[in-house]
């Protein structure tokens, strides 16, 4: 027998029952009949009294006939149908380059978002799921999908086909920072190289297209972990057919003989400095006069100074270099500084003095010939590559891969690509209707996987629905029928 808390029990009343579907609890008014042929009496559900909160019983909007428990089941309905309904040109897509296999897929892509699943629970959390009535029929054993995910690596034409339907617009970011790690011995492109938290464990490098435009991660590549080589994202653009692409390092990246690479092989680039590198020139803002710079602009409401210059001397001879001044980061740093500084310590102080006119500035070296304006947008951009990363290794858990084999690890990236795409279009909704700072995509699924369907007389109907799962879907203007 079920034990329910006191504050649920409080609201069972003669001639009620309560229910608990998935984590709720619903009360019921119930009667009871005799069954002449099985010569006993049988519980008959009259109608649903309201769902039961911890502050009292919520009566519903609309009053509903219901069946007998035995008629019924139950099947999480919200999540899984928003991301059906919202991803259905990808859904498509799939259709008509993997006509024997698509729904395999699509469905792995979803629930790995979902729930980061490994194969072996797939199938579990389809038959929980109104995907089993929706897209009937999916095979997903992990045997089968194990042969599946091996294939789909087999055929890198094919996924550049289904790739390219992202690869729109004009301004790509190129990223080549995220690693997998695999201790398969059968993964022969995964051997030891390291990254950037300098793990010499064996590794794959992957490289990603980010969309400026669309705002979500347009195409991918795997190459093994110990090439670190430039040519890797020239192969890479060429192979998306993406024209206009810029690659945006961290700090860690700049090189003299990187940006030589860089400019060999013909790729774009905005490199952040160390603020100690010897290419930046501080002297314009230690004067204090603004009208030393080249101007400002407004970005999140706030003025960033900038100046720009041409190196004259070295290898780098002629590149620019601009710097940004943002006086909000500079009263923050320098308040963070003298919060930790003892006043006495003189060393601490002359230490600020030397540093004060670099603190608040962000310089970077560019090939690209843009505003001061345009180049620092395209800077913060990396701020969505960042998000990228941490959604790929925090949300999916994909930077760990235990494939057999080089080609299960493609077809294993193919579903978490696919996962991070769908992943992005609910951020872009999000960002679009300005809830990010209340919620995630992460915190949205998990409300919209509060809503179930009930099976109930061989039909299906859509269980109430929490308040806050509502007002959400009110203000994102997502329909559940």
């Amino acid at each position: 027998m079920v034990a329910y808390p006191d504050w649920v029990l409080r609201q069972k009343k003669k001639g009620t029952e309560i229910r608990k579907i998935g984590n709720n609890f619903y009360l019921y008014k119930v009667t009871s009949v005799w069954d002449k042929e099985k010569g006993r009496a049988k519980k008959i559900t009259e109608k649903f009294l309201g769902t039961i909160t911890r502050d009292g019983l919520v009566e519903p909007r609309h009053e509903r006939v219901q069946a007998s428990l035995n008629n019924i089941a139950v099947k999480e309905f919200g999540a899984t149908n928003y991301l059906l309904e919202a991803n259905n040109d990808i859904k498509e897509r799939l259709k008509e380059l993997y006509p024997d296999t698509w729904k395999e897929l699509f469905i792995f892509a979803i629930l790995r978002l979902l729930y980061t699943t490994p194969l072996k629970n797939l199938k579990a959390h389809y038959a929980s799921s109104f995907l089993s009535e929706t897209l009937p029929g999916a095979h997903l054993s992990p045997r089968t999908l194990g042969n599946l995910l091996g294939e789909v690596g087999k055929e890198r034409e094919r996924t550049k086909a289904f790739l390219r339907q992202f690869v729109s617009g004009n301004d790509f970011l190129l990223i080549d920072l995220t690693h997998v790690f695999s201790l398969s011995e059968d993964i022969i492109s995964s051997v030891p190289g390291y990254n950037s938290e300098r793990d010499y464990l064996p590794q794959v490098r992957l490289i990603f297209l980010f969309s400026l435009d669309r705002h979500q991660p347009s195409y991918f590549r795997m190459v093994a972990g110990s090439i670190r080589d430039v040519s890797s994202l020239t192969l890479t653009i060429k192979e998306a057919g993406v024209q206009h692409a810029a690659l945006i390092g961290d700090k860690g990246f700049y090189s003299e003989p990187n940006v030589l690479a860089l400019e060999r092989e013909g790729l774009h680039y905005i490199l952040p400095l160390k603020r100690n590198s010897s290419l930046i020139d501080y002297s314009k803002l230690e004067t204090g006069d603004r009208r030393a710079f080249d101007g400002y602009f407004l970005f999140e409401k706030r003025a960033i100074w900038y100046y720009s210059y041409r190196l004259r001397e070295g290898a780098l001879m002629g590149r620019q270099v601009t710097i940004f001044m943002d006086e909000r980061l500079k009263a923050e740093e320098e308040k963070d500084y003298l919060s930790r500084a003892d006043k006495t310590d003189t060393l601490a102080l002359e230490t600020f003095f030397s540093v004060q006119h670099r603190m608040g500035t962000i310089s970077v070296i560019t090939d690209l010939d843009e505003s001061g304006e345009r180049i620092y947008n395209l800077l913060k951009s990396r701020a969505e590559i960042e998000t990228m990363f941490d959604t790929f290794k925090n949300v999916l858990h994909a930077d760990r891969a235990y494939m057999r084999d080089d080609y299960q690890l493609e077809g294993w990236m193919f579903i978490n690509f696919v996962a991070l795409v769908f992943y992005y279009r609910l951020y872009r909704l999000l960002a679009d209707n300005a809830l990010l700072k209340k919620y995630s995509p992460g915190d949205v699924l998990l409300h919209l996987a509060r809503i179930y369907r009930l099976k109930i007389q061989d039909r299906w109907l859509t269980a109430e629905i929490p308040k806050q799962t509502r007002d959400i879907l009110e203000r994102l203007c997502i329909p559940i029928t």
